[in-house]
């Protein structure tokens, strides 16, 4: 029974995981969370029972799973358990947010500009989003990708199309507010979201609006035909 030691650098569970996420297995996944096995067996072959336990009771029992059921697992004990149990509860927390946020639809400024005017209104920096949309203008994510002074926000370009790789996404809608309270684009802003509109065809993307806050009132420079 090989121990993590005996294992190929390259094959150990968390040196798969650091070169491609996907590489990583179940087992693997569950014995990076395990961190360690027991006298007489490996982390992986500890990781492998684990695995087969969460994959045995079917989704009703892993749906309600307690970090107790776990416990009677030798090798197991209360913080091995916990772990697990929390990295599960962690991803349906995660998935359920994803699934709220993709049901919303960006299909027009005015839906945008309601999505975010509250949030930004009253700021008094400039905020600089970006919202990731799929071919049916579905959200896919948002970030905000810089906050600076009261008239001007640093935008790193790359950062934001990082993450537009990241949600493989079809769109990207620009979205950042003005302090002043008035909405009207400065040439500074114009310029930008040619840029983004240039850097996102060149990676397959299309920059479908910037949209620019101000207090209870927004412009689209797709609706001023610059986008």
């Amino acid at each position: 029974m090989a121990m993590i030691r005996e294992i190929f650098e390259e094959e150990r569970p968390r040196e798969k995981f650091a070169e491609s996420p996907a590489r990583a297995s179940m087992v693997d996944l569950v014995a990076i969370l395990l961190r360690t096995g027991r006298k007489g067996c490996s982390v992986i072959e500890l990781a492998r029972q684990v695995t087969k336990r969460l994959g045995e009771g079917g989704l009703k029992w892993y749906e309600d799973l307690d970090w107790r059921d776990l416990q009677d697992i030798s090798g197991i004990g209360k913080d091995k358990a916990i772990t697990i149990c929390a990295a599960i509860e962690l991803g349906r927390r995660l998935t359920a947010f994803h699934d709220r946020q993709a049901l919303r639809l960006l299909s027009s400024p005015d839906k945008v500009a309601h999505f975010f005017m509250e949030r930004l209104r009253h700021e008094t920096q400039e905020h600089f989003h970006v919202c990731y949309l799929n071919v049916k203008n579905r959200l896919l994510g948002e970030k905000e990708i810089s906050i600076g002074s009261l008239s001007t926000a640093p935008v790193d370009l790359k950062e934001a199309m990082k993450w537009g790789i990241r949600y493989k996404a079809h769109g990207l809608i620009l979205i950042h507010n003005h302090p002043s309270g008035d909405p009207e684009p400065s040439g500074e802003d114009i310029r930008m979201t040619r840029r983004f509109a240039r850097a996102a065809e060149l990676l397959d993307m299309e920059v479908l609006d910037h949209v620019i806050i101000g207090d209870g009132v927004y412009i689209s420079l797709h609706d001023r035909c610059i986008v």
